[in-house]
């Protein structure tokens, strides 16, 4: 067991006990042990004692983006509730930008997540994997800067060497016809089950529009003009809101790297107006923000 490991342990038995949370999401080992999965944990309802949290492990397989888990159940039930309840999640720092987001956009109250940041030095989605995810290349917050308690140091972050956008790049570098083959040959591919949606902290509606049918904005077959639209409009709606977690990547049965649209247009934001999602959960959300020196050169 690792000194972040033992020392996230001592942290989440220290916040259940005190009755400080109500419920802590974190990491854990899958049934068969050899991989990583989310595990809630909160206090036995008759013993009042905590769960295991020998449960809890940190290792570079802890990819899953459990911001996510704050816009289901059972956290919204506490979250939402008026009894004041305060959830504690396991985060690494991309993970952290978009908790941020959620309070930016009043989905959740800062004072009722209690954030429990992780130095992270990488981490890689398949267990035989040699690779660290292309996320991690040239990462800012490898060391989060929003927290309520910080476990590991600048030590324990190693720098991730690389672009962030290498493989942005790339499609860049194709020429018009090219670029287009690509993403028909991709979006192809799509079967319409959208785990990409569900996967991503930032897919939070009550009712998608995918599944309104009066009127019907968006085909719902498996098409390549419902997948065009349905992937084309998700990325626009996650336009100065995406974190770059790369969960709608990970989650991709058919391994679409779907999550080359939404953050392309991040870096669009970012180079026009200066805005990187989730770095302030004090700062207006992108989307309401108002420039005076905007040149409006979208729509001019």
């Amino acid at each position: 067991m690792s000194n972040l490991e033992e020392a996230l342990r001592a942290k989440a038995a220290e916040l259940l006990s005190s009755g400080s949370v109500d419920l802590l999401i974190g990491y854990g080992r899958t049934f068969k042990g050899d991989g990583v999965r989310p595990v809630f944990l909160r206090k036995d309802s008759e013993t009042g004692k905590p769960a295991d949290t020998g449960r809890l492990i940190w290792n570079d397989r802890c990819a899953h983006n459990l911001a996510t888990y704050l816009m289901r159940e059972p956290c919204l039930g506490i979250l939402r509730g008026k009894g004041k309840g305060r959830v504690a999640v396991v985060a690494k720092g991309c993970d952290i930008r978009a908790i941020a987001t959620l309070i930016q956009e009043g989905q959740v109250e800062r004072d009722r997540v209690h954030i429990i940041g992780m130095a992270c030095s990488g981490v890689r989605y398949d267990r035989d994997s040699a690779g660290v995810a292309v996320k991690c290349r040239g990462c800012e917050v490898q060391l989060p800067g929003i927290y309520d308690d910080l476990i590991g140091s600048e030590a324990d972050a190693v720098k991730v060497e690389g672009q962030p956008c290498e493989d942005i790049e790339k499609v860049l570098a194709l020429d018009r016809p090219a670029r287009w083959e690509f993403w028909t040959r991709q979006l192809s591919r799509c079967i319409k089950c959208y785990a990409c949606r569900e996967a991503c902290p930032m897919c939070y509606c009550g009712e998608c529009i995918t599944e309104k049918s009066r009127p019907q904005w968006i085909d719902r077959a498996a098409s390549l003009k419902g997948n065009i639209a349905w992937h084309y409009i998700r990325a626009m709606h996650l336009a100065g809101r995406c974190v770059a977690c790369g969960e709608c990547a990970r989650a991709c049965p058919v391994n679409i790297p779907v999550d080359l649209l939404s953050r392309f247009l991040s870096r669009r934001v970012e180079e026009a107006y200066d805005y990187k999602a989730g770095m302030d959960p004090d700062a207006d959300p992108f989307f309401v923000i108002n420039r005076e020196d905007d040149t409006q050169e979208f729509i001019g």
